[in-house]
């Protein structure tokens, strides 16, 4: 182990992690009001203000989708969490975290599930898909992913995550709302679900089949936060 390692295990280092900017997934728009880091900030204090709870100083969070924005800001900021676990299906991404992140509280897992848009060589999502994670989260989190989903994916990841967050726990997503549309609508100009639509009656009914109950929902926030949702385990 390096003496910069043990050092910052010894706190005479503060941890800084750079990101490169091929990893930066955030929208041009998000970008241009705050950078990563920040908006990661905005984003986890909005989560707890609409979630209800206090600090995440003694919550375990699932961030599935994960990206590099939280782990910037809970790392660069000495954001108090009790434990942060991020799964991606960006390969190259994930192994850059577990390289870079030398903080017992954090862990990465790679998800080969397929996705036209990000990882067209990955393996399609089931119902019988499993994380190498634990089944006990206070929270699970997915910003800017069911964006990317269609139904029948998006059924496979609220069943998944389920098996994963506590009887008392909570689920929070963002999506796009419209209910001018039956169901479910990719506006993607490509139609590779870089941009998905889903009337909230529809949004709702699917969640409720797999084992969630809402709480609280709210519109909003462009560019930093689409439509959310807080649930609980049924």
């Amino acid at each position: 182990m390096s003496w910069r390692r043990v050092a910052s295990r010894l706190g005479l280092i503060r941890p800084v992690l750079r990101v490169p900017e091929r990893f930066n997934r955030n929208s041009s728009t998000v970008t241009a009001l705050l950078p990563p880091e920040q908006s990661g900030l905005w984003l986890l204090e909005r989560m707890r203000q609409r979630i209800g709870f206090d600090t995440y100083a003694d919550k375990a969070l699932l961030d599935f989708g994960c990206g590099v924005r939280f782990s910037e800001a809970i790392i660069n900021s000495r954001f108090k969490i009790g434990r942060y676990v991020g799964v991606d299906n960006f390969q190259e991404m994930i192994a850059f975290l577990r390289d870079n992140v030398h903080d017992r509280r954090f862990a990465y897992h790679f998800l080969d599930a397929y996705h036209p848009r990000y990882n067209g060589s990955g393996r399609p999502l089931s119902l019988s898909t499993t994380l190498p994670v634990d089944a006990d989260f206070d929270i699970a989190s997915m910003f800017s992913v069911i964006t990317h989903q269609d139904p029948t994916d998006a059924r496979h990841i609220f069943t998944v995550l389920r098996r994963h967050v506590r009887g008392d726990g909570h689920l929070f997503f963002t999506c796009f709302l419209d209910d001018g549309i039956d169901a479910f609508e990719d506006r993607s100009p490509e139609r590779n679900l870089g941009m998905c639509f889903y009337n909230r009656r529809f949004l709702m009914s699917l969640v409720s089949d797999c084992g969630w109950s809402m709480v609280t929902s709210a519109p909003g926030e462009g560019p930093l936060i689409g439509d959310s949702f807080v649930l609980r385990p049924a």
